[in-house]
């Protein structure tokens, strides 16, 4: 009777264990393709993608947050950014936002996480950065964060694919951990080409059933202390069907940050701008093109500040003169735009941000090319395009 009883101490004991080791998923082969990490998240569950994620790239996840801590200390003053970090955690609503909206992706955070080894709290501080820049200038620890993405579009054209682009123009704690990630969803056909950073769930990108979407953030329109942030709202717009889709579910959010979202599909492109609890789609644009850069472009948006052409918004520098030159090149002769045109714009001055600030340069270009029939294709930079190839990303 005594054996009995402690053989099934011993299975109690570790079914626990066993259950556990069941959930944790293999872990993928990460490549390194032309100074960019690629690797395959196929697991059955948001964490177990999300550990995947974490364990694959715990080196270049921890290098990462080690430069943010640093770039803290050194252009924001922090002197102690775990505490500051910590702080911005639980003095915002973001993280209850997402967990409450999005527990699919809480869960993936989650995984990360342990995966990697790093804090919950730091992670999703770490690629906050919109949200924790309206913290840090509310705070004055920055005067004005530097941001200058340009995101542009073309569709509509017989026989040819649509382009949605996106410049990304950050802070350079993000050098060196460029990362596309190529996620299989259980039960389902759809998978994606995720162009984030490493440890972050997302940035831009294109999936298989031909979504894509890239963001600019809108310095002139008012802000929040609660609502999704823009990386959770990417991953999202991702797993979606259309346009229509995409556009229905920023309609039915809150913001943390202004933002615009150009969100492109099989038949049209378009740019939905967005603060608090408001969306709205612009319908300004010449035939078959659509660009933004970081000011409303809505007549009679609530405004919190000017932006003219002479100054840009202070830091966000040449706002005015980026939407011009974006506007003007395409819609001159929008059915012959090719792949090699859009990446020359990419790489020609404002729109390209180099050497820039540490507070905000282009860190990451991408050009996502939407067939009307077909898989898309990704194309992605490692850093600023006009220093490196863009490397070419298929299903």
């Amino acid at each position: 009777m005594k054996q009995t009883i402690v053989s099934l101490m011993l299975i109690a004991l570790l079914t626990p264990v066993i259950g556990f080791a069941q959930q944790i998923p293999d872990i993928p082969k990460v490549e390194y393709r032309g100074g960019i990490y690629y690797l395959v998240l196929d697991g059955k569950t948001p964490y177990a993608r999300g550990y995947q994620h974490g364990k694959a790239l715990s080196f270049p996840i921890n290098l990462a947050l080690r430069n943010f801590r640093e770039w803290l200390r050194v252009n924001a003053n922090i002197k102690n950014p775990g505490k500051m970090i910590q702080e911005f955690a639980r003095n915002t609503n973001y993280i209850q936002s997402v967990k409450t909206a999005l527990p699919g992706l809480y869960e993936e955070m989650q995984g990360i996480s342990e995966g990697s080894g790093v804090d919950f709290n730091e992670l999703f501080v770490y690629q906050s950065f919109d949200e924790l820049f309206l913290f840090l200038m509310k705070s004055g620890s920055l005067d004005q964060a530097d941001g200058h993405c340009t995101t542009t579009g073309v569709y509509g054209r017989e026989g040819k694919p649509n382009f949605v682009t996106h410049n990304n123009d950050i802070p350079t704690y993000h050098e060196g951990v460029g990362t596309v990630l190529h996620i299989k969803y259980p039960d389902s056909d759809l998978e994606i080409l995720q162009a984030t950073f490493a440890g972050q769930i997302g940035q831009n990108g294109v999936n298989n059933r031909g979504v894509a979407v890239g963001i600019n953030t809108l310095a002139d329109l008012p802000v929040s202390d609660g609502g999704i942030p823009v990386s959770f709202n990417v991953r999202k717009i991702l797993e979606l069907n259309d346009r229509h889709e995409a556009i229905a579910y920023l309609k039915s959010n809150k913001f943390g940050t202004a933002m615009n979202y150009t969100i492109g599909d099989r038949e049209k492109v378009v740019s939905v701008e967005t603060w608090e609890n408001n969306a709205v789609v612009l319908d300004n644009y010449p035939d078959k093109v659509v660009a933004h850069t970081n000011h409303t472009l809505q007549k009679n948006a609530p405004v919190t500040f000017k932006m003219d052409a002479s100054s840009g918004g202070g830091s966000y520098g040449f706002t005015h003169q980026r939407l011009k030159l974006a506007i003007d090149t395409l819609s001159a002769t929008p059915d012959t735009v090719t792949f090699e045109d859009i990446s020359k714009l990419k790489s020609t001055r404002p729109i390209l941000v180099n050497p820039g600030k540490p507070t905000g340069r282009t860190l990451m270009s991408m050009i996502a090319v939407i067939p009307q029939k077909g898989n898309p294709v990704l194309y992605n930079t490692p850093d600023s395009p006009n220093w490196f190839e863009y490397v070419k990303f298929e299903f």
